[in-house]
């Protein structure tokens, strides 16, 4: 048996041609409440151009697949674009807007190179908001990438993630 939907409150009054009460103000979602950052950064909304430099960082690092789902979670750059989007429906910022701390500090990712492959970093204001482990490719595979190798830094105004701990599936 199908259950029914949940509705929205007021939803039911606003059909019915009543007055819905006034929403009380949706808090938007903060750097603080997503990833484990603090000071200036916590306090600060996601906003649409950080979560835009943060998929430019990642879609500009070759030979690196930036999980999109790890254990039921996101990367950070697929997080952040929710989010913002989210405070943009609440009003808490506005279409293209970055937060301060991201604008003032950048946001960046790292690769560190380890044996059988790499840590991959990001940040945001100097602040880790994603890592992950990405294994290195078979040798047949590695003749025919483009490269991937080697490239430390990522992103003055954009970086790749995904929440600290996630793990990408082999790239095969």
């Amino acid at each position: 048996m199908a259950q029914p939907q949940p509705r929205r409150e007021g939803q039911g009054l606003q059909q019915q041609g009543g007055k819905a009460p006034a929403a009380a103000p949706q808090e938007p979602i903060k750097y603080g409440d997503a990833f484990k950052v603090k000071g200036e950064l916590a306090g600060q909304p996601i906003a649409p151009r950080d979560a835009a430099a943060m998929r430019s960082a990642e879609d500009s690092v070759p030979g690196v697949q930036v999980p999109q789902e790890s254990g039921g979670g996101f990367s950070a750059a697929a997080f952040m674009e929710t989010a913002a989007q989210y405070n943009e429906a609440v009003g808490a910022v506005r279409p293209g807007q970055a937060s301060d701390a991201a604008a003032k500090h950048g946001i960046n990712l790292t690769q560190d190179a380890v044996p059988g492959g790499k840590i991959v970093t990001e940040f945001v204001a100097g602040q880790v908001v994603g890592q992950y482990a990405v294994a290195e490719a078979p040798a047949a595979q590695q003749q025919d990438a483009a490269g991937g190798a080697g490239r430390g830094e990522a992103g003055a105004t954009g970086a790749p993630g995904a929440p600290a701990g996630a793990t990408p599936a082999r790239r095969g």
